[in-house]
């Protein structure tokens, strides 16, 4: 079973959808590697996004399982 990975605001616009399944398995700090890698032209962009698995943030040492719900939160500016 893939991770469902939601993307949020100035991600969702940049890579151009706001779902996919990918196969992964493993910390967060990683899937954020593996998505640059994917997605090479918004690095920065995936660096500054909050993670939340499952719908509760998490650290980066957090671990990303098969069947999770994955979101990436991008900082948001306002004022």
């Amino acid at each position: 079973m893939p991770v469902t990975v939601k993307y949020f605001a100035q991600l969702r616009e940049a890579i151009g959808r706001e779902e996919e399944t990918l196969e992964f398995e493993g910390s967060v700090s990683d899937f954020k590697s593996f998505l640059k890698e994917k997605y090479k032209n918004i690095e920065d962009l995936i660096d500054s996004s909050r993670v939340a698995v499952n719908e509760e943030y998490v650290e980066e040492n957090a671990k990303i399982k098969k069947g999770d719900r994955v979101a990436l939160i991008p900082p948001v500016g306002g004022g």
